[in-house]
């Protein structure tokens, strides 16, 4: 399908889109547009965020910088990337440009980076550009403009402000914060007669980023047993950081006090351990920490993270019904989360979010709704010289 062009994309953005296209396609999980804060500041833009499950316990982090301009200057945009590399803590860094004239590749070498031709980068423009039945991150953007949340701030600056995390680095902070985002997303849907399809496509992305998340902190304890599994997720996402044992050392403490000045028995620290564990037990991350911590979470979740993703920027209307499993069981698990009901959310087709022109806001109920489908896969690995 031939996507008209967007009128608020300029040829920066074309080149941007024609990118991600040609990562998703050998098989990443791809954010564009992720703003770089240092406090309260905007320091610069990543272009590419490119995320790829290397192995069963291994994760690879990419940032692309994508100039598409006659003068580029390419030495100022390595030199400028490999700082970026390093403020992100990104695997590495690749550097996509038009300019010819300049034998860059020598110098990017020896700044460690990779780069991407102007041939190629003209092959990958020729076999991306305009081919994709996607929306484009300008068409969400202005469909998110459209929204106002409560307090008055509008749909768009949430999104960006939770974009903002994955500058920060994965975590479990980015991903309890991205649990609860897409759960207030969720309520403010409940709230409202009609389901926006704007939010709902937050809603998506943001699930496709708790997937990442997961992922990503999961892969330390790939080889783990399923209880320290299970303890490793219970602390990071009740605590926020499983690394440092924070959880048992708080727990501990409370253990040995109570022992020390209440009970020398130890029956007391022992009603406080089994209290605790029946706690974490009903709180509503609870089920995330049981899907998390199976043994086959992470390819269920890289899986479950490019479907979301795909669902969220599809030309038809956001239908949480029509999902993939995987990406179902992530959703799910939030709507659970938020307290709501499934049904509300999981309807039928013909209940489900209704499709709508970008910047228009539509709801679940008119019945027109088609089912996300995953994005078409293609055969070809696109032009030879790029290596993740």
């Amino acid at each position: 399908m031939t996507k008209q062009p967007t009128p608020d994309m300029d040829k920066g953005g074309a080149a941007e889109e024609a990118l991600r296209l040609y990562f998703q396609q050998l098989g990443a999980f791809v954010v564009r547009g992720v703003k770089v804060r240092a406090g309260k500041d905007h320091v610069t833009d990543i272009d590419l965020w490119v995320y790829t499950r290397a192995s069963v316990h291994a994760r690879h982090v990419a940032i692309v910088d994508i100039k598409n301009k006659k003068r580029a200057k390419g030495y100022e945009r390595l030199i400028w990337l490999k700082g970026l590399q390093a403020a992100v803590g990104a695997d590495e860094a690749i550097v996509a440009t038009t300019a010819s004239k300049e034998d860059l590749a020598p110098f990017a070498t020896r700044m460690g980076l990779k780069l991407l031709s102007s041939q190629v980068f003209k092959a990958v423009m020729a076999r991306y550009s305009g081919a994709s039945d996607r929306l484009t991150s300008e068409d969400l953007e202005k469909m998110w403009r459209s929204v106002r949340l409560e307090g008055g701030e509008t749909l768009a600056a949430r999104m960006e402000t939770n974009l903002v995390e994955i500058g920060l680095g994965l975590s479990f902070t980015a991903l309890n914060i991205w649990i609860d985002e897409a759960a207030k997303l969720l309520v403010h849907s409940h709230d409202h007669e009609r389901v926006p399809a704007a939010v709902a496509r937050a809603v998506l992305l943001c699930a496709s980023l708790v997937a990442i998340a997961a992922d990503y902190v999961g892969r330390t304890t790939a080889f783990g047993d399923p209880e320290s599994r299970r303890t490793y997720f219970r602390e990071g996402l009740v605590f926020g950081n499983a690394a440092d044992g924070s959880a048992s050392r708080y727990l501990g403490f409370a253990e040995r006090v109570a022992t020390d000045y209440l009970d020398k028995t130890g029956a007391a620290a022992a009603t406080i351990r089994s209290g605790f564990q029946r706690a974490v037990e009903n709180l509503p991350v609870g089920p995330f920490i049981d899907f998390f911590s199976r043994p086959a979470a992470g390819r269920e979740l890289i899986d479950a993270a490019i479907q979301l993703e795909a669902a969220a920027f599809a030309q038809a209307a956001p239908n949480f019904a029509g999902l993939p499993p995987e990406a179902k069981t992530i959703i799910g698990l939030l709507i659970d989360y938020a307290g709501l009901d499934r049904r509300k959310f999981l309807r039928a087709a013909d209940q489900a979010i209704s499709r709508g022109r970008p910047n228009a806001e539509t709801d679940i109920n008119d019945g027109t709704a088609r089912t996300v489908s995953e994005p078409p896969k293609d055969e070809e690995k696109g032009p030879d010289g790029l290596l993740l």
